[in-house]
């Protein structure tokens, strides 16, 4: 008993001895302000096309209303209906989107589970009486 315990209190000391007190092993901080200064230059630059979308709509009514033109302003191609579909297709998009990432989180899974229970466990695949594979696992 006391042979282990001095065993013990050895394998301690020498562990706390060479055990690094800096925190080699860590990860430096991640640098994301690019992402940051990224977000920021897409937001100017849609910001822009919008404000230079709207102003060529509104020189060109005022160009028309100095020519003599009275009518009402043209129509922009703006309408709830297209603000709607286009919004709809975002929707689709992301749909598709998240769809695909979980097809891809599956694969990826299901890859890693097929390795873990064939070459560690030694389980087999099998088709249950409904049908349905099962992991059988002796």
């Amino acid at each position: 008993m006391k042979k282990h315990l001095l065993t013990l209190i050895f394998a301690l000391g020498l562990m706390a001895a060479l055990t690094p007190t800096n925190a080699a092993a860590q990860m430096p901080n991640m640098d994301m302000s690019w992402a940051m200064r990224s977000q920021l230059q897409l937001q100017r630059q849609g910001d822009y096309t919008a404000h230079a979308t709207a102003m060529a709509y509104y020189n060109y009514m005022l160009r028309l209303r100095r020519m003599g033109y009275t009518g009402p302003s043209l129509p922009t191609g703006v309408t709830p209906d297209t603000l709607r579909a286009s919004m709809q297709r975002l929707q689709q998009s992301m749909d598709a989107y998240h769809a695909s990432s979980a097809a891809n989180s599956d694969r990826t899974s299901n890859a890693i589970n097929n390795w873990d229970y064939r070459a560690v466990r030694g389980c087999q695949l099998v088709v249950d009486y409904y049908g349905q594979q099962r992991w059988y696992c002796p």
